[in-house]
């Protein structure tokens, strides 16, 4: 069963079982001792010929009888014609007659309508004798005979209603109860059921449809995601569970997206990795096979040449031993090394790391520029492995420059925006296209050709940096100001003890 059904079902039931219980419980009292009461309670209403009836209908009825007939045939007119048969006489009539009774107007004694013949006359006269003629009211009964007679005035006039009921019964009681206060009751039941009817199937659709159309977004969501659609958002809005729901839905499948993103991104630079690896051993290890086979072949057929050829391929061996050591260490950084962080003065840092390697820059043309901001420079790092971002940033400026000299300058300031601190490294070598700024630091990769070249080294260093900066919290990127700059964003930590305090 749908949940439409049975949210429908349920509103239903809620009004019926509460009324066949009920019924179910009168009908128990009505056939047991508490049904006396209920019978005396009717005996109470109960109106033998409707004589009781019958009077208050007459008593009833005189005003729109006067408004409708007897107002139109004013006195001054001498109207004494019959009185004209309106829709209130005809309902009088037929009211009347079905209890049994006829009935005749006078007016100052005249009659003016009458539906009784000579014998009901004579019958009534023989229950209430001569006080039919001058009783202005009366009630009189006698085994199945009744006469009423209502009298009243309008100016001068004197009116008289003399009803008269002289057929034999059976013994038919009229009671008030069942004809009129039950059937009221009957139809508010009726008009009851009719609303609850109409109620419940409003509330039915209106609940239903705050249930089925979330659902139905939930269902539609559900199949886009099956299909491999991660992109259509769920649009609906509405505070409420399903709308929470629907918000943790739409949750899970931007996770997704982002998980599906994420795994292609890796799946590429998986593959872009296996290209790289293959081709960077394919290069030195033809280039040493190439030597190996000059010696074997006799090529080589000096001392001089033997003495070239073996350099060459120790040249090459070492190129794959750094190729194999980067690798090593970038796979240990990607794999979420466990850096072993500790609290550190960067500025000292950094002093001493240049007073330890400038001797060896020296010997290799290199100048090392250095200037430091005004402010403490408090960070946690680990020691051993930030050595490896420097190391790596000096290797590829002696590598890739185009001049015998090379300066660097190596600046680092405090930032007042996000809390950090800001390291650059530029040198003035050739710099980097500015659509590959953004590559340099994936694994692998070179500019422009490059790669065909092994002594330019694996093109994995600067991923390597990367790894480091991010898992010390930081941020890298880099710009071209008349060489490559490296800026790096490390946070720092006395801003942090400042606010714990506070």
């Amino acid at each position: 069963m749908t949940i439409k059904k049975k949210i429908r079902l349920s509103n239903i039931m809620m009004v019926l079982i509460p009324i066949l219980f009920t019924s179910v419980v009168l009908i128990v009292c009505l056939n047991t001792s508490l049904g006396s009461y209920w019978h005396t309670f009717m005996d109470m209403y109960s109106d033998e010929n409707g004589m009781q009836f019958a009077q208050s209908m007459i008593y009833n009825y005189q005003q729109e009888l006067w408004e409708n007939n007897w107002g139109q045939c004013p006195e001054m007119d001498g109207c004494q014609a019959e009185i004209r048969h309106s829709d209130e006489m005809t309902h009088l009539e037929h009211k009347l007659s079905g209890l049994g009774y006829r009935f005749m107007i006078t007016k100052d004694g005249e009659r003016i309508y009458s539906n009784l013949s000579d014998e009901d006359l004579d019958t009534a006269r023989s229950v209430a004798g001569d006080a039919i003629d001058y009783a202005k009211m009366l009630t009189a009964s006698r085994y199945e005979v009744s006469v009423i007679k209502s009298t009243f005035w309008h100016g001068e006039s004197i009116f008289c209603i003399t009803a008269v009921h002289p057929q034999e019964t059976d013994g038919t009681m009229v009671n008030y109860l069942k004809n009129g206060i039950l059937r009221y009751l009957a139809g508010i039941l009726v008009l009851f059921v009719a609303l609850t009817v109409c109620i419940n199937g409003i509330l039915s659709w209106w609940i239903s449809g705050s249930i089925l159309k979330p659902l139905g977004k939930l269902s539609l969501g559900t199949k886009e995601i099956r299909e491999g659609n991660l992109d259509t958002p769920m649009q609906y809005e509405k505070k409420d569970e399903f709308g929470q729901v629907c918000r943790d839905f739409d949750e899970m499948r931007v996770y997704l997206q982002e998980s599906v993103q994420q795994r292609l991104k890796d799946e590429k630079r998986r593959r872009n990795l296996i290209t790289g690896i293959s081709h960077d051993l394919r290069t030195p290890l033809t280039t040493i096979m190439g030597y190996l086979d000059g010696l074997l072949d006799g090529i080589a057929d000096t001392p001089e040449k033997q003495l070239r050829y073996l350099q060459a391929i120790k040249t090459r061996t070492g190129n794959l031993v750094s190729l194999v050591d980067s690798l090593s260490e970038y796979s240990r950084l990607d794999a979420g090394f466990r850096y072993h962080m500790e609290d550190t003065d960067f500025k000292d840092y950094v002093e001493k790391y240049l007073e330890l390697v400038r001797p060896d820059m020296e010997n290799q043309q290199v100048q090392i520029a250095y200037s430091c901001g005004k402010g403490s420079f408090s960070v946690r790092l680990d020691r051993e492995e930030f050595k490896r971002i420097f190391n790596n940033l000096f290797a590829n400026t002696v590598r890739y420059r185009r001049k015998e000299n090379s300066r660097v300058l190596i600046s680092m300031k405090r930032k007042l925006e996000g809390n950090c601190l800001e390291l650059v490294f530029q040198d003035d070598g050739p710099g980097v296209p500015k659509e590959c700024l953004e590559q340099i630091f994936d694994s692998f990769y070179r500019v422009d050709d490059s790669r065909n070249s092994a002594e330019k080294g694996s093109g994995i260093g600067l991923a390597v940096v990367k790894e480091i900066i991010l898992g010390h919290g930081g941020t890298i990127r880099a710009e071209n100001r008349g060489g490559l700059a490296v800026i790096i964003n490390i946070p720092v930590t006395d801003g942090e003890r400042e606010y714990g305090k506070n």
